[in-house]
């Protein structure tokens, strides 16, 4: 395998006015803890204080067999941070009159059945917050993954939502759901994408020209977009075969930008809309965008949550209220956060998922410190150098031991079929989840795809069935069965539905 350095550096300070903040710790930290992960994935940091951008540190590869540095040009997917700009989309969109935070689901869709819920009920605050009280896994899964939809299809889908047994409306549970029901109404009132209402209504006036809901314009723009790793594969300096399209980009968590445009983003939550002397958002829309709309008790690593705005995560962070929002899927982990108390906030995008939370949680213990001047920024990125070491031997050693495992399953097990192959592959069709196809392959394995998603399916321990699992979409191995009749294969059953043979 050809050797590539581990990591290159850039760090910019972006005013002279605050040369008293010393940023050495972080470029100390993320050097060292990169070689202990032991591959070149990239990271980009925008620090923010006072209005101003004070540091930028760009480390690793965008595209590491290519040789491709992360620069300040270089736009991450950033996944979940998508949702408090489409949440203030929203509320800009209230502003404007066009709907309000108590409009309802009945009424935004006047003509949708909605039957196995109240309609009239869930509001759209409700669905800005994650507490509609409300599931859909289905359309969750298509807007994210598959790519299975257009708009009538996506209406289609919305009429599939039920009632959450679990969490009622007004508790808490973190979901995309609610800003993909908003956006089908968006795509709905304006008559054009949500991607493009978002991109006026915040990319546009920020300036925030590497930032787009559209994953088309990376090339129509000249935008490099980092690529997907992670240490689950043979090779991780390979990328990762599930990479976003236009089709799977979505309002809960569609979007590429750079570290630098999201400070912007950042800029406006602690500056009242204010960004470069220009008040670009109404000061009461982003005061109101930071409002607690529902209590729930949680944490992530070094992070408590004790509620949620619009779109922000709300909770204590050294011993001030911080608002943030992360993101992350396989290849991705993104970090957002800001205390208005004290001007400041924090952008890290990395685009390598299994050891990179433990890596923006260290790189934000660091900067906090130096920012509210909490302790020896040396000492602790010392300290977190050896923290890294540990976490990145067990990572790799839990991840080994868990492959070790499904492949000794996978050889234990011999598919039980009671057909010739060829009999159980086609097209077999889900009106909700849409084509699923599956292919014999020369190797005799079965190829199993789903839109955008694909695997190669093994052997479960039933007749006439195979174990398949779409590790994008974090649901776990499911065991695909087919239906026989006469000799012939007319459907299976996948993720408790029923998919008829075309």
């Amino acid at each position: 395998m050809k050797v590539i350095p581990l990591l290159v550096s850039l760090s910019i300070w972006a005013s002279n006015s605050y040369a008293m903040d010393d940023f050495s710790a972080i470029d100390k930290y993320v050097n060292a803890a990169k070689k202990e992960m032991g591959l070149p994935s990239g990271t980009a940091i925008a620090v923010v204080k006072e209005g101003e951008i004070v540091y930028e540190g760009y480390f690793g590869y965008a595209n590491i067999k290519e040789n491709k540095k992360v620069t300040a040009e270089t736009a991450f997917y950033i996944a979940s941070i998508t949702k408090p700009m489409f949440a203030l989309s929203t509320l800009l969109l209230e502003h404007n009159g066009d709907i309000k935070d108590s409009t309802s689901m009945a009424e935004m869709f006047p003509k949708q059945d909605f039957l196995k819920f109240d309609a009239d009920k869930v509001q759209l605050k409700h669905l800005m917050s994650c507490s509609s009280g409300i599931e859909n896994d289905a359309l969750l899964n298509t807007l994210a993954f598959t790519g299975n939809h257009n708009l009538k299809q996506r209406h289609r889908l919305l009429s599939a939502s039920v009632k959450n047994q679990r969490n009622p409306l007004g508790q808490f549970e973190y979901t995309n759901l609610g800003f993909n029901i908003a956006s089908i109404w968006v795509d709905d009132f304006y008559s054009q994408g949500w991607q493009k209402i978002l991109s006026e209504t915040i990319y546009q006036p920020l300036g925030m020209n590497h930032t787009s809901s559209y994953m088309s314009d990376a090339a129509k723009k000249s935008i490099e977009v980092a690529r997907p790793y992670g240490l689950t594969g043979k090779d991780p300096t390979a990328i990762l075969t599930f990479e976003k399209s236009d089709i799977t980009m979505h309002a809960a968590g569609g979007t590429i930008a750079t570290a630098s445009d999201l400070g912007l983003f950042l800029i406006a939550q602690l500056n009242q809309g204010i960004v470069n002397g220009k008040q670009v958002f109404p000061a009461e829309v982003i005061k109101k965008s930071h409002q607690q709309l529902v209590s729930h008790n949680g944490s992530f690593l070094d992070f408590k949550r004790t509620g949620y705005a619009w779109g922000w995560q709300i909770g204590p962070y050294k011993g001030s209220r911080m608002l943030h929002h992360f993101g992350g899927v396989a290849g991705t982990h993104t970090h957002s956060s800001f205390i208005p108390e004290h001007n400041i906030g924090l952008v890290v995008l990395n685009n390598e998922s299994n050891i990179s939370q433990y890596l923006t949680n260290a790189i934000s213990d660091i900067v906090y410190s130096i920012l509210l001047d909490d302790g020896d920024a040396n000492k602790k990125a010392e300290k977190h150098i050896l923290a890294m070491r540990t976490i990145a031997s067990e990572e790799k050693a839990n991840i080994k031991k868990w492959n070790d495992i499904k492949a000794k399953k996978a050889s234990s097990r011999v598919m039980q079929l009671s057909l010739d192959k060829q009999k159980y592959v086609g097209v077999f069709h889900h009106p909700l989840w849409g084509q699923l196809n599956i292919k014999l392959l020369k190797s005799g394995a079965f190829e199993v795809r789903l839109g955008e998603v694909s695997t190669i399916a093994t052997a479960y321990t039933k007749l006439d069935t195979m174990r398949v699992e779409f590790s994008e979409m974090n649901e776990g191995g499911k065991v695909l069965t087919y239906k026989l009749k006469d000799g012939e294969v007319k459907g299976l059953t996948l993720f408790g539905e029923n998919f008829k043979k075309v």
